[in-house]
């Protein structure tokens, strides 16, 4: 069955640590909060588009669209949509709802024509850990099975219906019951799919066990 994937759901995060870029998103998330430290209008700081351009060249290096990115790029998308990351700011993966659609697409819908559609999941991550899951193709491919129409990503459509669909599957197996209290439930689950979905394809984890 497709759900056995997060029957025994426990926090990934000793496993992921065997990845040797699994500390590139935490030294990322410092510039964040150093550009919320330093500015009311973080979301165009220096620092957020530092890491931003951290997180993507470590883990979504090959990729053409990374391969394309400049700092003036980024801060253009950040400064069209930065109303828009505001005001999902409040919701996370379990209290987004109905209203959040239409931001949640076009946030989406931008991104990915700047990031392609796995670095905009994870540029998104990286400025609301709270609500936005990362995406791969690997974790599209086994995920399609479990949730319908995904696809590759391609849509704001299927990335909507993703979400809502990683939503279903942590209150169906209580996955926030699972981890610690501060832990943060959509990074977890991004961690865990990486663990159980993407490691066991890489031929290094392999010759580890």
């Amino acid at each position: 069955m497709p759900y056995n994937l997060y029957k025994d759901f426990s926090d990934p995060s000793e496993k992921f640590k065997e990845e040797p870029r699994s500390f590139c998103y935490d030294l990322a998330s410092d510039l964040i909060k150093e550009a919320k430290l330093n500015s009311s209008d973080w979301y165009t700081h220096e620092k957020t588009i530092q890491g931003i351009l951290l997180l993507l060249f470590c883990w979504n290096f090959a990729a053409k669209e990374t391969k394309k990115l400049t700092i003036s790029k980024i801060q253009g998308i950040l400064e069209s949509n930065k109303r828009e990351l505001s005001d999902l700011g409040r919701f996370s993966l379990l209290t987004f709802n109905k209203s959040c659609e239409e931001l949640i697409k076009k946030i989406y819908q931008e991104f990915r024509s700047l990031f392609g559609q796995t670095g905009a999941s994870k540029a998104l991550s990286l400025l609301n850990p709270q609500l936005f899951v990362m995406w791969d193709t690997k974790i599209r491919n086994r995920l399609r099975k479990i949730i319908k129409n995904i696809y590759n990503g391609e849509s704001p459509e299927s990335y909507l219906k993703f979400l809502y669909g990683i939503r279903d599957i942590a209150v169906k197996f209580n996955l926030q019951d699972k981890l610690a209290r501060d832990a943060i439930l959509a990074k977890k689950i991004d961690e865990f799919h990486y663990v159980n979905i993407v490691m066991p394809t890489k031929s290094h984890f392999k010759l580890k066990k």
